[in-house]
């Protein structure tokens, strides 16, 4: 390697960060903007102005709406993922009852911080492969912690295969509810401890 590609690696780097930056600047933007004004009435000017770029700038990250949205989803998943295993963390060594609400509680936290988005994503038809496979992440955590349980001796054996679905439809279906009742009567904590305790109720060995 000569001296100059030594000296321009840091450049190239440098570039690199803040092209993320930029990018993810605009997703931040553009998740803001879809929620106060809606998918349809959204305009991309809106979303240049709130991220701080030039509406060329927002072009050249991503080629049009659809790619902004879908950029949005990808960006969503990963974050939750994220804080999911950041959740984990701390708990990682603790019985599967603690590691299951750590999981529960960072779902419905998530969901939270991104309601007004969510209420606006859901309007559209979505990949199904690509939600496929953010299912199979989801079940794939929880069986871990499945299956630390069943070691353990605190959760039964036999219903190994269909825990980590049944715990995801009951997540789901709760976090439909509270996007359809603003005015539901347990905040999204209350969700999570109830659904929990249900569970818990029937898989945990007595």
């Amino acid at each position: 390697m000569n001296r100059d590609s030594k000296s321009e690696a840091p450049v190239k780097r440098l570039r690199s960060r803040m092209k993320e930056a930029t990018a993810d600047a605009i997703l931040a933007a553009a998740a803001a903007v879809f929620a106060r004004d809606g998918l349809h009435a959204a305009k991309m000017e809106s979303i240049a102005e709130q991220a701080g770029v030039s509406v060329g700038t927002l072009y050249n990250h991503f080629t049009d709406r659809a790619a902004l949205l879908d950029a949005l989803r990808v960006k969503r998943r990963q974050v939750m993922l994220e804080r999911l295993d950041a959740a984990q963390a701390p708990v990682a060594k603790r019985p599967a009852r603690e590691q299951l609400r750590a999981f529960v509680t960072a779902v419905f936290a998530h969901a939270a911080e991104q309601d007004a988005f969510v209420r606006t994503l859901v309007q559209l038809p979505e990949d199904p492969a690509r939600k496929s496979r953010m299912m199979a992440e989801l079940h794939r955590r929880l069986t871990v912690i499945i299956d630390r349980g069943i070691k353990d001796g605190d959760i039964r054996a036999e219903g190994r295969a269909f825990y980590p679905a049944l715990l995801l439809g009951m997540v789901r279906g709760a976090l439909d509810s509270l996007r359809e009742d603003a005015a539901a009567s347990l905040p999204a904590a209350a969700w999570a401890e109830e659904i929990l305790r249900v569970f818990l109720k029937g898989i945990e060995v007595e």
